[in-house]
Formats: C-alpha cells, structure tokens, sequence
C-alpha cells in the first residue's frame, strides 16, 4: 500500500480492514496459481497487486471505469514491479476486452450494477472465460436483514443516494450461474462486523 498516494493508501486500508485476510486466503485459494486473470471494477489496483504477490505468474487484466483509477494502478503495479499485469479504462459492460481468461473475480461490484444489466454481465463473463475457467464474485447476500442495511449504509456514504443498488441473495446468484451454464459452489465468510460477506465460485462447464 506504501505504493499508492496518501488519500488511496487510507481508502486501501479501509478496503482491507473490510476484505479480512481470511476472506482474501479463500479467494486466493480459488484462483488460478497462474494465467490471465480478468480484475472487474479494478479500482487502484489494490487487489490485481495482492494477487499478483502471492501467485507471479498469475497476469492480471484490471478493468475500470476511473480513467484516474486505472492511472494510480498502473503506477502500483509498475513500482512492484509487476510488469505482466495490463489495465483498461471502461464500463465492464461494453469494455473492450479479449479473452479468454483463466479466471475472473468480482469485488463488491455485482450489486452496483442495476438488476436489469446483471445477468448481461454474468453472460459476458462466462464468453471471457476459458473452457473450465473460474469466475469468482465476492458479494453482499441479503442475510441478515441488520447486516444488509449495515452495508447499505456505508454503500450509501461511498457512492451517494441516487445510484442504484441491487442485492440479491446468494442463492438467487447461484440459480442464475447455474441456469447460464456454471458449476457453483458458496462460502459464507464471517466477519466481527456485521458485513454478510459470500464469496461465490463458479467454474464454467
């Protein structure tokens, strides 16, 4: 994090006190060892870095709509020395991106999108996605109902009131992975605060 400005290193720190290093050893778990990796709503790099440490021969694609963003992740990645990771400006909706991937994973970015736009998007990853390839969404399910508003709260400070969100409950995500094609399975990650974290792994069949 020391590779990022200050106002970035704070929201970093804040981003990992939420993403606890359990939640992050099982995402890494699920990921690829190696190979091209699609990063969705990529930020400052923060995660296509730690990523990126623990497994070098992972190369990771980020993606984000934050020309700036995208900016401050390619100086991370450049000061780490991470030479194979790439990242693009765009809409993860319409981006120009070239597959296939090996993997792909979601960070909280699912219920930002509306619920009209999101079996769209759940579709585009599996045609990014190679043969038996993983895609991995870290999400908010809608259980507990305290721990749900808990997240909307602090979603509503980040991004305001009139941006849309549109949770669903992990079951929902898996009837829709499975119906496009996935084989999916589910892990309920509990936190000291009341975040109702689930990660979902999906491997396109």
């Amino acid at each position: 994090m020391r590779a990022l400005p200050p106002v970035e290193q704070a929201y970093s720190l804040v981003r990992f006190s939420i993403l606890r290093p359990k939640l992050l050893s099982v995402m890494d778990l699920m990921l690829t060892d190696e190979g091209r990796i699609l990063d969705v709503g990529c930020g400052f790099g923060l995660f296509a870095a730690y990523f990126g440490q623990t497994h070098p021969r992972r190369s990771i694609v980020g993606v984000d709509p934050s020309e700036r963003r995208i900016g401050i992740a390619r100086s991370v990645a450049a000061k780490l020395g991470l030479r194979q990771h790439t990242f693009v400006v765009g809409d993860v909706r319409d981006a120009s991106l070239e597959g296939p991937f090996d993997a792909i994973y979601v960070l909280d970015v699912m219920h930002h999108l509306p619920a009209e736009d999101q079996v769209a998007v759940l579709e585009r990853f599996r045609s990014l996605l190679a043969p038996g390839g993983m895609l991995i969404i870290k999400d908010i399910t809608t259980e507990p109902r305290l721990g749900l508003l808990f997240t909307e709260l602090l979603d509503r400070v980040m991004v305001g009131w009139s941006e849309p969100l549109a949770y669903r409950h992990h079951r929902e995500w898996a009837e829709m992975l499975t119906d496009l094609g996935f084989k999916v399975r589910m892990v309920r990650v509990p936190d000291i605060l009341p975040y109702p974290h689930v990660v979902i792994a999906a491997r396109k069949t």
